[in-house]
């Protein structure tokens, strides 16, 4: 059985899990102090779309040269928004090693200011690493690589970097009432990767880290699984059956051809592994995805309503609410018309043909 999880956030609790709604998460970050700004102008926009179409979490992926703190600005002036963290990416990399006190201070910080959920990378070691090789792509993950590489230039004679502050952070987050989000840092980045050695013993490993979390008084989520193959997706699904944590998966994207189209190809995939009910929170992703270029505005406008429609579905399957469904559906057949908010019937697309307006007697 999955356990549900409380997100605590400036206007009060969400909870994940069984008989919970499916989430959607944004994710967006800074660079730099005027990337901020344009990054707060994004959120402007997204939350004045209708409230079918609104996320319900930003996540701040902002890195190291970005000092004007976007997550702090999101909590501030965007209450309605569960808002989550990754801590390293605001650390200073000095040939390749992460100081272990400054993650920690980060970390606090972030938590102590009020964010939700903070996202850690701790399953990545030298075991995994090795078994790594034998795919087409080792790694995808920009956390878990940061982390193998701190581990890599200390010569492989330390534990991860969050193994080592692993109990500092769960004291701190369990002051704060923080989620702890156990990253994938080996999640397959093709189709062809999936539910190979390597991503099977992350799960053993994440499942492992999240009991230790949860026995310490700390919420956890689970994510992954990157690409996988709707097939394959059956697969992943057995494992998170039996982990009995809520899932946050990155896609995931169900085939590697949808190059400018991943918004499409993730929400499917969103919605095959939510059917199997492993989907609480549904990430959104652009279009460009596997572009190399920064989404728009609308892009990501795009993507989150991509996202809201495939929770919606999963919604449909985990908790059977069919009450917005059945208002539009009434109304159309009221109407005699397929458009929602029209008052008189028909429409120019069937015009005098329209199979809702004809008299046909039985």
């Amino acid at each position: 059985m999955k356990r549900n999880t409380s997100l605590f956030y400036k206007k009060g609790i969400k909870s994940i899990g069984n008989n919970c709604r499916t989430l959607v998460s944004v994710l967006t970050g800074a660079t730099s102090g005027k990337d901020v700004v344009n990054q707060l102008k994004k959120i402007e926009k997204i939350s004045n779309l209708d409230s079918t179409y609104q996320p319900d979490i930003i996540s701040d992926l902002s890195l190291e040269n970005s000092k004007s703190f976007l997550y702090k600005n999101i909590i501030e002036n965007f209450p309605n928004y569960i808002v989550s963290t990754l801590p390293i990416y605001q650390c200073k990399i000095n040939n390749g090693l992460i100081d272990h006190e400054e993650l920690l201070a980060i970390t606090q910080e972030q938590i102590e200011e009020g964010v939700s959920f903070i996202t850690i990378h701790p399953t990545a070691n030298y075991g995994i690493m090795q078994m790594a090789q034998k795919r087409i792509v080792p790694w995808t993950s920009r956390g878990g690589a940061i982390v193998m590489n701190d581990i890599s230039q200390r010569g492989f004679t330390e534990d991860n970097v969050y193994v080592r502050i692993l109990d500092d952070i769960i004291k701190i987050a369990k002051t704060y009432k923080t989620v702890i989000s156990i990253g994938a840092s080996f999640r397959s980045s093709n189709i062809f990767d999936s539910m190979d050695e390597c991503q099977i013993e992350e799960f053993t490993l994440q499942k492992y880290i999240a009991d230790y979390i949860y026995e310490r008084g700390v919420e956890v989520i689970l994510e992954g699984p990157g690409h996988s193959s709707p097939k394959k997706l059956q697969d992943v699904a057995k494992y998170y059956q039996q982990m009995g944590y809520p899932i946050m998966p990155l896609g995931p994207i169900p085939t590697d051809t949808a190059i400018g189209e991943d918004h499409i190809s993730s929400a499917i995939g969103a919605t095959i592994l939510g059917m199997l009910n492993c989907v609480d929170i549904v990430t959104s992703v652009t279009r460009e995805e596997h572009t190399g270029k920064i989404p728009s505005i609308e892009s990501s406008i795009e993507a989150i309503k991509a996202s809201k429609i495939a929770a919606h579905i999963i919604d449909l399957n985990k908790l059977e609410d069919y009450s917005n469904d059945k208002i539009i559906v009434q109304y159309r057949a009221d109407h005699q018309t397929c458009i929602y908010g029209k008052s008189s019937s028909g429409c120019s697309r069937c015009a005098h043909v329209c199979p809702l307006t004809s008299k046909i007697e039985i």
